[in-house]
């Protein structure tokens, strides 16, 4: 092990150590509000017999405090932590590095504090902490304050705490206020690419192909036109920026809801970014130089969401809508309505939820040009005194009848423990909203324990 190696596996045992302090000091004071999440699961993607592989597996541990807490107080800390099944090592000379036999990733997911009536009906609260808009279920077009997290794939709805302040003002209780800032901007986490990876940058190759098109257009011969093409030097490179850390780039919004009668409302304004980037390939030709330049540029881009939504239940149905429209400072995102809506119902230990989205959906985010009509669909049924959940769930591409289908079994022997078997299938013709997922289908185990 060389010096570098030394310092950085010194440098990680003392943040091991470190940490683990911190965990058994507020595990001795803070015992009686000690809560732990632990949740396992591996993906075994079976398109053949012989090329059957598992394609992702992760063990993830929530370990949540609640240090103080009064009638006018609250606060909490939590820190996540996530071990990948698969080694990272490359190369003989990392035999002895333990982090690369088992990858753990430290986060802290959320600490904040919060203070009730500060005035009369206002509550303050500020830290690492999550905030949630909306009324629909899973897609909800008006959330746009915390970053999705997309890491675990088949988590649609999941999402990363981040630093902000937020206050709400409820003068009388049916009218409420909440105004929130965001000085930080934090991307969205996307699948690991051992689960699904697309090439973002073109080979050198493709582009010479392009040259060689270009030249024929022009009437060149293909010969010509070939070895013109091959005394070009192609160069390939990513220009990636994250928004800047500046009172003037922050995040920020508000939202007034109010319930009246059997109904409840909302209208929002929100000041953000998009959580994943856009591309825009810029390409540089220099015939004199015999040079092609090609560049990817990412960026967030800035946006604001006007959104509102309604939710009520008539005769034991629950029916929701949320929209929200995103107007761009740039011109290359064209502005953008998003639309759900959907009800719910219980009948006879069965449930079921219907929902139409009219706009992205996270696992169809690889065209990012895409906006399709999907519906949504779930139906469960509960056994043996809710031990035995069945659950039926899918997504259609409603123009061009793409597909994602997934079918869920949990037992849940006693309170707090559940294990998982489930599958994931993906179809759909070319051009469709699910065409890049075809080739996966999964069946997946998971086991999960709270305390």
């Amino acid at each position: 092990m060389n010096e570098n190696q030394t310092s950085k596996f010194k440098n990680r045992k003392f943040a091991t150590a470190f940490f683990l302090l911190i965990l058994t000091f507020c595990f001795v004071f803070a015992k009686s509000s000690f809560q732990a999440d632990f949740k396992s699961k591996l993906h075994l993607r079976a398109n053949a017999l012989n090329s059957a592989a598992i394609s992702w597996f992760e063990t993830r541990v929530n370990l949540g405090f609640l240090p103080l807490r009064s009638r006018k107080f609250d606060s909490k800390i939590e820190v996540e932590i996530r071990t990948k099944g698969f080694p990272k090592l490359t190369s003989t000379n990392q035999l002895d590095e333990p982090s690369l036999f088992e990858p753990v990733d430290v986060m802290l997911s959320e600490a904040y504090f919060q203070l009730y009536e500060v005035l009369p009906g206002l509550s303050f609260s500020a830290g690492r902490q999550l905030i949630h808009w909306g009324t629909a279920d899973a897609i909800n077009p008006t959330n746009n304050i915390v970053a999705p997290d997309y890491s675990d794939p088949i988590v649609w709805d999941a999402k990363r705490p981040a630093w902000l302040i937020h206050t709400e003002y409820m003068p009388i209780p049916w009218v409420g206020l909440e105004l929130v800032a965001k000085p930080v901007f934090e991307s969205a986490m996307v699948p690991p690419k051992s689960w699904f990876w697309i090439e973002n940058l073109p080979a050198t190759e493709l582009l010479r192909r392009g040259l060689i098109a270009s030249f024929i257009s022009q009437g060149i011969d293909s010969l010509t036109a070939q070895t013109i093409a091959s005394n070009y030097t192609i160069t390939v490179s990513e220009d990636f920026q994250l928004p800047k850390n500046t009172l003037k780039a922050m995040s920020y919004g508000g939202r007034i809801k109010t319930h009246f009668s059997i109904f409840d409302v909302s209208a929002s304004l929100f000041r953000g970014y998009d959580f994943l980037p856009y591309a825009t390939p810029i390409t540089t030709i220099n015939p004199e130089a015999f040079t092609l330049d090609f560049v990817l540029q990412e960026r967030y881009p800035r946006q604001t969401i006007v959104g509102g939504d309604i939710a009520t239940n008539l005769l034991g149905i629950g029916i929701w809508a949320e929209a929200g429209y995103s107007f761009y400072n740039d011109s290359l995102p064209k502005d953008k309505l998003t639309f759900i809506a959907g009800a719910d119902y219980s009948f006879s230990g069965f449930y079921t939820n219907l929902q139409f989205l009219r706009g992205p959906f996270p696992l169809a985010m690889t065209d990012p040009k895409s906006d399709y009509n999907f519906i949504l669909g779930t139906l469960e049924r509960r056994l043996f005194d809710d031990r035995l959940l069945l659950r039926a769930g899918g997504i259609i591409d409603v123009k061009k009848g793409s597909y994602g289908f997934l079918p869920l079994v949990r037992w849940m022997p006693i309170s707090g423990l559940q294990f998982d078997i489930g599958g994931l299938v993906f179809g759909g013709k070319a051009n469709s909203a699910f065409k890049p997922l075809e080739d996966i289908k999964e069946v997946f185990f998971g086991v999960r324990y709270q305390f």
